[in-house]
C-alpha cells in the first residue's frame, strides 16, 4: 500500500512538472517568438495574448471545479483535461497564423485549466501528511520554473520552435494514458474522503470565509510576482550585472524553495501559525531590502530569504485551505481562479509603478502587499479561532442538558 502511494505521488508530481515547466517554457521570450514565427513586433498584441490566456484560466478554473464537485470523478476529467491538452498542442505545432496560434492557445488553456484536479487528488491522497504533499507540490513547482527557463533559451533558438508542441502534445498524451491506469483507484479515495469529510461538518461553503482566504491569496500572489517582469532590468541597472547573472539572481527564489523543501516538511507542522507568521516577517524582509542597494552579496541573501519565507507560506496556505473546505475541488477551483487573478494584476501594478515612479519601488509596494496580507492573515486566524471556540463552548452546553 505504501508502495503504491509513493508511486502515485511520484506520478502526480510528474504531471506537474510537465504541466509547469511546458505552461512557462516560452514565457520569457514571447516576443521574441511571435517575431520569428509570425514576424509580429507590437508589443501590444503580446500583451493582448497573456492577458487573454490569463483570463481564460481566471474564467474555466472553476468550471472544472464544479463539474468535479457535481460528477465526483476528477480522475476522469484530468485525463479528459489531459488529452484536450494533447490534441491542442497539435493544433498549436500546425498554427500558420497569430490568430490561429491565439485560438488554439485559448483551447489548450480551457482543457489545462483541469490541471488543478492534479493537486487536489495529491493532498487527498497525503491527508495524513498533507504539508509534505504541499511542500513537495511547490518544490517541484519551483524546479520545473528553473528547467523550462533553461530550456527556454534553447526552443526560441529552434529553427521552427512550433515544432516543440509536437513533443510536448505526445507527452500529455501518453501522461493521459498512464494517468487512467494509475487514478483509477485515486478516483475512488478521493470521492469517499469527499463523503467522509461532508458528513463531519457543514457541507455548505462559508462564502464569508473564503473570500477572506481568497484575499490573502491575492495579496501573497502579487506580491510575489510584481517583482519578476522587471528584475532582471532592477539588477543591471543597479548592479551592472550580466545577463547570466541576473538570470542566477533571478532563479535564486526557486532554487530555495527547492532545498528548504526538507526544513518544510519537518517543522512547518510542527510551528504552525507561528512558523507562518515568521516566514512572513522573512518574504517582507527580503522584498524591503531588495530594493535598497545593499551590494550583490546583500542582493542574494535577502533573495535567498525571500525565496525561503515564500515557499513556506504558499505551501502552508494550502494546507490550511484542504484543512479547512468541505468542497474540496469546488473551494481549491476559486483559490486557483483567485491566483491567476493575482498572476493578472502582478505585471500590470509593476508596470504601472515603474512609469510613475521608478523599479526599486516595486520591492516596496510588495512589502507593503504583504502586510496587508499578514493583517487580514492574522485576523481571519483570530475570527476562526473564537467562532470554533464559541462552537465548542455551545456544544458543551448542550450535552449538559442531559446530564
Amino acid at each position: 500500500m505504501e508502495a503504491r502511494s509513493r508511486s502515485l505521488n511520484f506520478f502526480l508530481l510528474s504531471c506537474v512538472f510537465l504541466f509547469v515547466c511546458t505552461e512557462v517554457l516560452l514565457s520569457p521570450f514571447y516576443p521574441q517568438f511571435f517575431k520569428k514565427v509570425y514576424g509580429i513586433t507590437d508589443p501590444d498584441l503580446t500583451g493582448f495574448y497573456i492577458m487573454t490566456c490569463r483570463l481564460t484560466v481566471v474564467i474555466c478554473t472553476p468550471i472544472w471545479g464544479l463539474i468535479a464537485n457535481k460528477r465526483q470523478n476528477s480522475s476522469t476529467l484530468l485525463i479528459i483535461g489531459q488529452w484536450g491538452t494533447g490534441f491542442s498542442c497539435f493544433l498549436m505545432a500546425i498554427s500558420q497564423s497569430f490568430e490561429m496560434f491565439v485560438a488554439a492557445s485559448i483551447l489548450l488553456l480551457i482543457f489545462k485549466s483541469s490541471y488543478f484536479l492534479l493537486y487536489t487528488i495529491l493532498m487527498q491522497e497525503n491527508r495524513k501528511t498533507e504539508t509534505g504533499a504541499a511542500a513537495s507540490y511547490h518544490a517541484v513547482l519551483q524546479g520545473a520554473i528553473v528547467a523550462a527557463t533553461l530550456l527556454s533559451g534553447w526552443v526560441i533558438q529552434m529553427g521552427n520552435p512550433l515544432q516543440v508542441f509536437w513533443l510536448i502534445g505526445i507527452m500529455e498524451c501518453l501522461l493521459g494514458l498512464f494517468s487512467y491506469f494509475m487514478l483509477k483507484d485515486a478516483g475512488r479515495n478521493v470521492m469517499d474522503g469527499q463523503l467522509q469529510e461532508s458528513g463531519q461538518g457543514s457541507t455548505t461553503t462559508m462564502l464569508p470565509q473564503l473570500f477572506l482566504f481568497g484575499f490573502v491569496v491575492l495579496t501573497l500572489y502579487l506580491a510575489v510576482n510584481m517583482v519578476r517582469p522587471f528584475f532582471t532590468t532592477y539588477t543591471e541597472q543597479m548592479y551592472h550585472t550580466d545577463t547570466m547573472t541576473s538570470s542566477i539572481l533571478y532563479l535564486l527564489p526557486s532554487l530555495m524553495a527547492i532545498v528548504s523543501l526538507p526544513l518544510i516538511r519537518k517543522y512547518s507542522e510542527k510551528l504552525g501559525v507561528k512558523g507562518y507568521i515568521a516566514a512572513t516577517v522573512m518574504i517582507i524582509t527580503g522584498l524591503f531590502f531588495q530594493g535598497v542597494e545593499t551590494g550583490i552579496a546583500g542582493l542574494i541573501v535577502f533573495r535567498c530569504m525571500f525565496g525561503i519565507g515564500a515557499a513556506w507560506c504558499l505551501a502552508k496556505l494550502d494546507v490550511f485551505l484542504f484543512k479547512w473546505s468541505r468542497n474540496t475541488h469546488g473551494d481549491y477551483s476559486k483559490v486557483s481562479a483567485v491566483q491567476n487573478v493575482g498572476l493578472l494584476l502582478a505585471p500590470v501594478a509593476a508596470s504601472s509603478i515603474v512609469n510613475i515612479q521608478s523599479v526599486s519601488y516595486i520591492f516596496f509596494y510588495a512589502s507593503l502587499f504583504v502586510v496587508l496580507h499578514l493583517i487580514v492573515f492574522l485576523w481571519r486566524t483570530f475570527t476562526s479561532e473564537r467562532n470554533r471556540g464559541k462552537l465548542h463552548l455551545h456544544k458543551e452546553e448542550k450535552h449538559a442538558l442531559y446530564k
